[in-house]
């Protein structure tokens, strides 16, 4: 089983992230694709449609050589009422994935901590018991944390002209990062007000403020690497199909056309796979942020000997 309240370094912040998916990582996924993945595909349908009318346009100028804008504007403003409806959706279907996104790490580590059984059916009970605390939290939000990383972004940006801008951009935004996920899972967790939570969020963050940034630094470094190499794989290969094969680029229309076909093609299975692999790969950093709350709470409460013991009677079994 793993231990959740424990004192750990910079080392074990990391280390003990990629252990809970050696432990869990199967039935963490498992679940967390019952529950999310039909939103998630549903989510790639409409994504599709979008860039499907997105191209078509364009697609439509190569073929009657006109300018690009004039088509694409027409082939948008006949296809308005399907865009306003498909926009609405996804914008509220893309609200419903971040709840579930943010939030099922914590009713995981929440069962783990009260020794509860994982199932589906316990994760989507403590989910559906927090959707009210997670939308006042994202409005609550609205006016306090974005108003300060607007705030703190413009400051960064107007120090970008001294050598000092972007060493602080490294520190302060993964700080603001991890200031307001520790918040959130201060305010689900428990039947703190917001306030409440944004202060004691604030205060875990300073006990341990470097490693807790070193870690959460790593974190995103790995999710951007690995979305990056998702995103541009298909995308150079539907660029170089134009430089592979020169031919087309001096051929007929439709080979032209084919040419031209192809490589959209591959944009969208690139654009679509990195937000999949994005909202995936966003475990690693949410787990990893729990990690960091439980590991806080322990330095201030101390509830390792109890964890300890805990865990001693579970080997024994």
């Amino acid at each position: 089983m793993f231990q959740l309240y424990k004192k750990r370094d910079f080392n074990e912040l990391v280390s003990d992230t990629f252990d809970f998916f050696k432990i869990h990582g199967k039935n963490y996924f498992k679940n967390y694709f019952i529950i999310n993945g039909g939103f998630l595909l549903i989510l790639v349908v409409l994504l599709y449609f979008f860039m499907k009318i997105f191209f078509e346009g364009i697609f439509a100028s190569i073929n009657n050589n006109q300018t690009s804008e004039n088509l694409l504007l027409n082939n948008l403003t006949s296809n308005l009422p399907v865009l306003i409806v498909g926009g609405i959706t996804m914008l509220l279907l893309i609200f419903v994935i971040s709840i579930i996104n943010y939030t099922f790490p914590i009713a995981y580590l929440s069962l783990i901590e009260s020794k509860k059984e994982i199932t589906t059916k316990n994760l989507i009970n403590f989910i559906k018991s927090k959707i009210g605390k997670s939308i006042i939290f994202f409005l609550a939000s609205l006016i306090t944390f974005l108003p300060l990383f607007f705030i703190t972004f413009a400051l960064l940006i107007a120090l970008m002209f001294l050598i000092i801008g972007l060493p602080l951009m490294i520190i302060v935004l993964p700080a603001f990062v991890s200031w307001v996920s520790l918040s959130y899972y201060d305010y689900i967790s428990t039947e703190k007000n917001f306030l409440t939570s944004m202060s004691n969020g604030f205060n875990l963050l300073k006990e341990k403020i470097w490693p807790i940034i070193g870690s959460t630094v790593i974190m995103f470094v790995i999710v951007q690497i690995v979305v990056g190499i998702v995103y541009f794989v298909p995308y150079i290969i539907g660029v170089a199909s134009f430089f592979i094969n020169p031919e087309r680029m001096q051929g007929n229309q439709e080979q032209y056309s084919e040419a031209f076909s192809f490589m959209t093609i591959m944009m969208t299975i690139a654009m679509i796979a990195s937000i999949l692999f994005n909202y995936m790969l966003q475990n690693l950093i949410l787990i990893n942020q729990g990690i960091i709350y439980y590991s806080s709470k322990e330095e201030q409460e101390n509830n390792a000997i109890k964890s300890d013991i805990d865990l001693i009677g579970t080997d024994s079994e």
